[in-house]
């Protein structure tokens, strides 16, 4: 036996190389287009629909049960259309300018988590639309007068709690909404003008906004005073009590727009840098420039890049990761939204024309993907070439014994 093994190496070494170099070769230029491959693919410009077509959507509130949507569209020969389409295809319209030309009055668009769609067009009021039911949320008789900006509900053991942002007159507060009626506004709000606010926990409530500090105040030019976005903490218990500014966080640079959930964590998504904000009220600035953030079922927030960006970054349970796009981002954003597997970027070209870009969340890394399929064929070739070279071997050795 032992006599047999020598004999095979020594016949065997004279050609044994080429097979082991053919099989190096075949290493190399497998890991480097491996490697070229390393961008998300899951990103396509996709055709809108006939609802979408010609029109640039400005606010978008995906169904996250079914195929439904609610949007704002505006077409500049019409203005602006209000309406929701449902998962079988039918449209409802809610405004439009051939009826009730209301959509250029429309605030925001924002889902409970309930699934109430909230939005607002006039003083005092704000509309929901609930199971195809428009309902009115009428505040006319209280004696003050404001706008509507954003809201948010918290779900706590004694019900659903409804913190307004509001604008009166040239600055910005919050109201709570207490047995169906407004709080008094918050009494103090630092100088900021808030953009916007979400629920963190009981009786506890986050809001973004911006500060412009008096002129040269902070040592920018007078002329020009420097403006800063902050981070406010609100304590507000859904009682008739008036909400109170806790503390205000300001940062560097930037502003922020838009919040998404990772699980228990909230991530605030700024122009310059966004916050990671956990259940411990830790909060953590961190280098993730973006037009917008969303969050997908999975507990992942997407960080969705500013137009020509090469990259677009997720976070979640594991921390935080950068993905090379196999393009840049086609899109100038005005809103986002998730449905099912897959993130959809509403906005604008290069040129101006309004466009949708969807990402399969799927995509990255899977068989469909360049780097998945190059994965699976590099085993596959390998294991063949790896099994020839064994059977090559074993016949060699059954013949000589």
């Amino acid at each position: 036996m032992a006599g047999g093994w020598r004999r095979l190496l020594e016949e065997e070494s004279e050609h044994q190389w080429l097979t082991l170099s053919m099989f190096a070769v075949f290493v190399a230029l497998g890991a480097f287009a491996i490697e070229a491959t390393e961008h998300f693919v899951g990103d396509t410009v996709v055709s809108d629909d006939a609802l979408h077509q010609g029109g640039l959507v400005t606010h978008i509130e995906y169904n996250p049960d079914g195929e439904g949507y609610t949007a704002l569209v505006y077409a500049p020969n019409e203005g602006y259309h209000l309406f929701t389409e449902h998962a079988e295809g039918l449209p409802s319209e809610v405004y439009s300018p051939q009826g009730t030309d209301m959509g250029a009055q429309v605030k925001f668009l924002r889902t409970m988590p309930n699934g109430e769609l909230l939005f607002s067009v006039a003083p005092n009021q704000v509309m929901g639309i609930q199971d195809n039911l428009l309902i009115t949320y009428d505040y006319s008789s209280f004696e003050e007068t404001f706008t509507v900006l954003d809201a948010a509900d918290q779900m706590t053991d004694g019900g659903t709690h409804r913190l307004l942002l509001t604008a009166e007159g040239s600055s910005t507060s919050m109201r709570g909404i207490a047995n169906g009626v407004p709080t008094p506004a918050m009494s103090m709000s630092s100088g900021v003008q808030w953009h916007g606010l979400e629920a963190h926990s009981d009786g506890l409530w986050v809001a973004y906004g911006t500060h412009t500090s008096s002129s040269g105040a902070d040592g920018s030019s007078p002329a020009t005073p420097e403006s800063r976005p902050v981070l406010g903490w609100i304590l507000w218990n859904g009682d008739d009590a008036t909400p109170v500014l806790r503390n205000v966080q300001m940062f560097a640079s930037g502003v922020f727009h838009s919040v998404a959930h990772a699980g228990d964590t909230l991530v605030v998504g700024g122009t310059v840098e966004s916050l990671i904000i956990t259940q411990s009220e830790q909060v953590s600035a961190i280098e993730a420039p973006a037009a917008r953030v969303v969050g997908d079922a999975d507990g992942t927030v997407w960080f969705i890049g500013a137009l020509g960006s090469t990259s677009i970054a997720t976070y979640d349970s594991a921390g935080f990761e950068v993905h090379q796009l196999s393009r840049h981002v086609p899109v100038d954003v005005t809103d986002v939204g998730m449905q099912g597997d897959h993130v959809h970027v509403h906005g604008v070209d290069e040129n101006g024309f309004p466009i949708q870009w969807s990402i399969d969340i799927t995509a990255d890394g899977s068989i469909e993907s360049g780097r998945g399929f190059l994965n699976l064929m590099f085993l596959l070739f390998g294991g063949v070439m790896l099994f020839m070279m064994a059977s090559h071997a074993g016949r060699q050795l059954i013949g000589r014994n």
